[in-house]
């Protein structure tokens, strides 16, 4: 993807029968459709995969050059700013300002959606967020969403994740979703959460961990739309908002999108399976239990982000800390998966299903990597597990890859989930890139190149 990508390319809808809705719920979800396809041009403005920096900055600009002017004027490095030059000064411009004229049209289809809604409290949460686009005050919309009763049409929408900043993984780019709720899938999710948290026990460093486990939601929805770079990221789930002091006061929400999940294991997770595991390995995991094992390594991850905030862990890490932030839920994850085993939730051939898909999706970043550099903190990640599963003997890679003792790999999963969090939660930056520097080289996937010509991001 280059920097002319045509904003139609950044939106992407999903089929899914309405029919369970009332007349009322699909009039609001025509409007939030319409606002959700408005952001695509918005972030098409920021995204500049060419540039560690994408569009945030001057693409002539020198980090340093950029460091030292924010001491001066913070400004520079809030999460919703641009920066320019201007007679030969960095300036920063508020997104609201920056981006007003997309903005309004946006704004005006989340008023009409609040209006109609029999819902008060969700319209309520729209003229929040068409406020928050307006005038920058996202935060009082999130606080609101997190304190509001789930309710069974979700939208999140404005500038939100960080990944295309390179540079210093602070300037949040545009993208939205719309959603309805899968009760079904969505009560199972609550019962895995609840027995994960309630068997976690380990606090490394008591007084920087953020304790909100009582407050998180989760959701699987059945996902109507993407728009912005979600759609170029393509998620199957996220937990937000991203920001820890809200987390802590407020908690947050996760999201399970089962559209794009069941898009990913059909075209892109299980054909790497077939490519880089061994045959005879193959045969002990039929497809059904593939798909189920998928969806919990979704869950399990986004479970398990709460458990790994620490308060100082992105000034401490600096840009390694998104690396450490994923692969250290993903691992611990599968780590949680202990609790469930114990209490029969799962069966050891379901926790298998589970890693088998950890490694499945290690690959996939991979793929995704190759065209999308911003995914370079996922891949890295996932390269540090596996270098440091194969470097230990936990997983041996012959013609594909296969473990010769699972009780060995489990009990690895388990140390290196020690490891990561022992990181994220008192390790120095000089300890963190000494470790990526040991575990985080990309030859593990690329010695499976020639294995995975075909299989399509």
């Amino acid at each position: 993807m280059n920097s002319t990508v045509k904003s139609n390319q950044l939106i992407k809808e999903f089929k899914h029968d309405l029919s369970g809705l009332s007349v009322n719920e699909r009039q609001v979800l025509e409007k939030l459709i319409k606002a959700a396809r408005l952001i695509a041009p918005i972030y098409q403005k920021q995204q500049d995969p060419k540039y560690p920096g994408a569009n945030f900055y001057p693409h002539d600009v020198e980090k340093t050059e950029i460091e030292n002017a924010a001491k001066k004027d913070p400004s520079l490095l809030d999460p919703y700013t641009i920066v320019k030059r201007k007679n030969g000064k960095l300036i920063s411009v508020p997104y609201h300002l920056e981006y007003r004229q997309y903005l309004l049209p946006i704004a005006k289809q989340l008023l009409e959606a609040a209006k109609i809604t029999i819902n008060r409290e969700f319209g309520k949460r729209l003229e929040l967020q068409a406020d928050a686009l307006l005038d920058g005050t996202y935060d009082v919309a999130d606080i609101y969403w997190l304190s509001m009763r789930p309710y069974k049409i979700d939208i999140v929408i404005g500038p939100i994740e960080r990944y295309d900043d390179r540079l210093f993984f602070t300037k949040c780019a545009y993208q939205t979703w719309v959603g309805v709720m899968d009760e079904s899938e969505t009560q199972e999710a609550v019962q895995l959460k609840e027995t994960i948290y309630a068997s976690h026990q380990r606090i490394f460093a008591p007084f920087h961990k953020i304790d909100f486990l009582d407050k998180i939601q989760v959701r699987v929805d059945n996902t109507l739309i993407f728009s912005g770079l979600i759609t170029r990221f393509g998620f199957t789930s996220t937990n937000l908002p991203n920001d820890v002091s809200l987390m802590e006061k407020y908690g947050s929400e996760i999201t399970v999108f089962k559209q794009s999940f069941d898009e990913k294991f059909k075209t892109l997770h299980h054909p790497i399976f077939h490519r880089v595991f061994e045959k005879n390995f193959q045969i002990s995991y039929p497809v059904d239990i593939l798909k189920r094992g998928s969806l919990r390594n979704t869950v399990l991850h986004e479970i398990s982000h709460p458990l790994m905030r620490y308060r100082d862990a992105e000034s401490r890490l600096k840009e390694l800390f998104p690396i450490f932030d994923e692969i250290s839920a993903s691992v611990y994850g599968v780590k949680a998966c202990g609790a469930l085993l114990l209490k029969n939730a799962i069966s050891q051939k379901e926790l298998e299903a589970i890693i088998v898909m950890f490694i499945c999706k290690s690959f996939s970043w991979w793929l995704d990597y190759l065209k999308q550099p911003s995914t370079i903190h996922y891949t890295k990640g996932y390269a540090i597990a596996l270098n440091y599963f194969l470097e230990n003997g936990s997983l041996k890679e012959t013609d594909g890859i296969s473990w010769p003792n699972f009780t060995k790999l489990f009990v690895s999963f388990e140390e290196l989930a020690t490891i990561l969090e022992r990181i994220i939660s008192v390790g120095s930056y000089k300890e963190a890139q000494q470790f990526v520097d040991r575990y985080g080289s990309l030859d593990v996937f690329q010695r499976f190149q020639s294995r995975l010509i075909g299989v399509k991001i």
